[in-house]
Order: C-alpha cells, then structure tokens, then sequence
C-alpha cells in the first residue's frame, strides 16, 4: 500500500491510500485549495459553507436545504462536533459581515461504507443546529437529477477558501475556477483503476494548472447549477492534470442522502 495520497486538510494526519504508479503520491482534498483560480464575486455562491476549527477554516462543504450541509466524510474524521463551526454567507472569513450566518453541528452522519483507504463514499451530512435564514446570500444548491451522470467535457466549478498555492498561501476570500469533467477511463489511467462508478474526475489538460488543493476538500463541484460532486482528492501537486481531481458523485448516493436526512 503506498502512501500515494496524503491530505493536506487541517482536521486530520497524512494518510496512506491506494496503490500508485511511481509518479509523485497524491493528496487529499481533506484540506485542499483552489489554484490557477480567482476571487469569486462577493457572494455569488450563497450555498458555500465553511467547516470551522478554532476561527479556521479546514473545510467546505454545500448547504443543500435549510437544515443540512453534505461535505466529504474524510473532514470530519476522528473530529469531534462539537469542536466544528459551520459557516455560511461569508466571503472574506478573515472580515466577517452582517451576511454571515454561523451553526453548530447537531447530528453528523457519514456514509456507512466509507473507506479511508481508497476514498470510496467520502461523503457526510451535516445537521445544523438551527434552520438558516434564506436570504440573497445564504440559499440551499440543488442536488443533481436521479439516474443523471455528467457528460466528460461538460465545464463545471469548485471553489473554496484553501489554499492557493502549493506552498500554503492562504487566500483572505472565496476562490474559484473553472475545470473539465473527464472520463473515469482517462482518471483511472492515472489512479490505476481506483476511479469507481461514484467518482467524478476533473483536469485541464493543455491549460494553466487548475482545481483545488488543501482547505478545498468537502466543496461543491457545480455542474449546471447543480452540487454533482464533493471534493476528495488529488495529486501530490494541486490542480496537475497529470494526476486528475476527483469528487465524490452525488447522484451515486440520492437515496441514502434523502433516507439519511428525512
């Protein structure tokens, strides 16, 4: 088992996953960032929630309703709740304003099935304590249609408050870029078939590097204005094409979601 991926999120240790080929390991999006991006206008993502340790953001994740936020499981890993802020309706985090709106976790569930190992059903819900204030800047992203998948090609956005570059910079507002979804036969050539049916995988081949890297993990991948993936992990390198992004799928796992928080 080689130590190919390894998370740069805050919430947790480095860990061992998977089976590389002798390419530089991976890493996950438990704490990843958005490179090669830009700031996002001020509150364009109303959806965006930040995981909070301490006033710092570790991860993102999706409002989805006005009670629960989905974000991957590895965030919340050997985490206790109560030690977690959600925030919502935020831009700068390092400047809070009057559009913030910020929760406790009442209830966490993750996927029964998750695999720490390979990454498989890196997904969780978050129950907030309280319902949120449906307002221009804090509103729930639809989750995809049943029986949907997204087209290779088809342009999509990640965003979050990780960091920008490799070498830690933080940014002080919400980042986003724009990436392609490619086809998990093109994944799997570089993650040596470990890309399954519930993975999505993103790259931008032939441009600037772009996608996400620590402090990213549990964001949104958004595909026709619909939350389609949930960032996992990545490359040793953030935003490498050579080691493509690849998100949990949301429409892999509908039925528990809507079992899970009913």
């Amino acid at each position: 088992m080689a130590d190919w991926l390894h998370q740069h999120t805050h919430l947790h240790p480095p860990t061992s996953a998977l089976s590389s080929s002798d390419k530089s390991p991976p890493a996950v999006a438990g704490g990843t960032w958005i490179v090669g991006g830009h700031e996002a206008k001020a509150h364009s993502r109303p959806y965006m929630a930040s995981l909070e340790i301490s006033g710092e953001n570790t991860c993102g994740g999706t409002l989805i309703n006005r009670k629960w936020v989905l974000t991957a499981a590895h965030c919340m890993e050997n985490t206790p709740v109560s030690v977690v802020r959600v925030v919502l309706g935020g831009h700068n985090l390092h400047d809070p304003d009057r559009f913030m709106q910020m929760f406790r976790i009442q209830e966490s569930i993750r996927h029964p099935e998750y695999n720490p190992l390979t990454f498989q059903n890196d997904i969780q819900l978050l129950k907030l304590n309280d319902s949120v204030t449906i307002t221009p800047y804090v509103k729930p992203l639809k989750i995809p249609n049943a029986n949907s998948d997204v087209v290779p090609g088809t342009p999509c956005s990640v965003a979050g408050w990780g960091y920008i570059s490799d070498f830690g910079a933080e940014p002080k507002a919400l980042m986003e870029t724009e990436v392609d979804v490619i086809t998990r036969e093109t994944c799997n050539a570089s993650w040596n078939g470990n890309i399954v049916e519930s993975m999505l995988c993103t790259a931008t081949p032939g441009k600037p590097v772009k996608g996400f890297c620590s402090g990213d993990s549990g964001g949104p991948l958004v595909c026709r204005n619909r939350v389609e993936g949930v960032v996992s992990f990545s490359g040793f390198r953030c935003g490498d094409p050579v080691s493509p992004d690849v998100y949990t799928r949301v429409e892999s796992f509908l039925s528990w979601m809507q079992t899970s928080a009913n």
